[in-house]
């Protein structure tokens, strides 16, 4: 067999196979939403872990009882706040950090009870960016109309610092919104990254470890290369919507199997090559081959053998 044949042999093969309809797997009572693991009861969550009572989130873990929330994390009793971390009790807040109690607040570190703020840090009874008493701060707090809430805050993100990068405890990196993560390129919105380049939204449970060109939904990679919406793969190519393989190649719908290539809707199986066994021996030889003329013919990713016409 040669590539072309493989080619549409693949293309027969996943046009007659089942497609799973969502990715949520661990969850209990979360109901409309996709890509959605280790979670209860959350209503119309997408690409987030580890959530409860939660409702509208996107991208988003570790979060209790929040609502309208995009790339949050370890916070509780939030809404529409987005690339906040271990806040409490905050509403429509961006780039906070345990903060509690604030509204309208943006890049707010160690922040209580702030209303309209900008890059402040470990402030009380502040609003917009000046200090008032605990009296005069719920009084004026009511006494302000929506028209003179948007246009102050606006004012007053215009007027503070902004950072060229949100990177936290990350070594040697490049990218933004990556956190905990060491020898890292062009990364992004990810999490627990290692030696990666070319890596998004990797921030469901763990990042990635010697990969590339992974993402979205990385979640606990090692040594791949064009893997998207998959989750804990060993030394795998081109792979979507898979989970817990190993050496793995062309492959979409797989679970649970090691050493399959251009397999569709399978799981628990081992040396197959298009959904059928095939001899060790033989699996590797076929694969090395089909693979080289593959990338000769410049076809990189699974889409290219999709969308490939003789």
């Amino acid at each position: 067999m040669d590539a072309k044949t493989f080619i549409k042999a693949f293309q027969k093969l996943y046009r007659e196979s089942p497609q799973i309809s969502h990715w949520t797997r661990q969850s209990e009572n979360c109901d409309y939403g996709d890509i959605t693991v280790v979670s209860r009861n959350s209503y119309m969550c997408f690409w987030s872990s580890n959530l409860e009572e939660c409702f509208y989130c996107h991208e988003s873990r570790k979060d209790n009882h929040c609502g309208d929330c995009t790339f949050c994390e370890e916070s509780e009793l939030c809404y529409e706040c987005i690339d906040s971390t271990r806040c409490y009790n905050c509403d429509f807040c961006q780039d906070c950090k345990q903060c509690t109690d604030c509204q309208h607040c943006y890049y707010c570190i160690g922040c209580e009870n702030c209303f309209g703020c900008a890059s402040l840090r470990r402030k009380k009874y502040h609003i917009f960016n000046k200090p008032y008493s605990k009296e005069e701060y719920f009084r004026k707090i009511a006494e302000l109309s929506p028209e003179e809430i948007q246009g102050k805050v606006h004012e007053i993100q215009l007027k503070s610092p902004r950072v060229f990068i949100h990177q936290v405890d990350n070594e040697n990196c490049f990218g933004d919104y990556l956190l905990h993560s060491k020898n890292c390129y062009w990364c992004f919105d990810s999490y627990l990254c290692e030696d990666s380049m070319y890596i998004f939204n990797a921030n469901l449970e763990r990042g990635t470890k010697d990969c590339l060109d992974c993402g979205p939904i990385a979640n606990t990679f090692e040594r791949c290369y064009d893997i998207a919406f998959c989750g804990y793969m060993f030394d795998c190519r081109h792979c979507y919507w898979c989970d817990y393989l190993s050496d793995c190649h062309w492959c979409s719908n797989v679970w649970s199997s090691n050493h399959c290539f251009g397999c569709v809707y399978t799981k628990n199986k081992e040396y197959l090559f298009l959904n059928e066994p095939i001899a060790k021996d033989k699996y590797e030889k076929l694969t090395t081959r089909i693979s080289k003329e593959l990338y000769e013919m410049g076809i990189t990713d699974l889409y290219g053998i999709l969308n490939y016409q003789a």
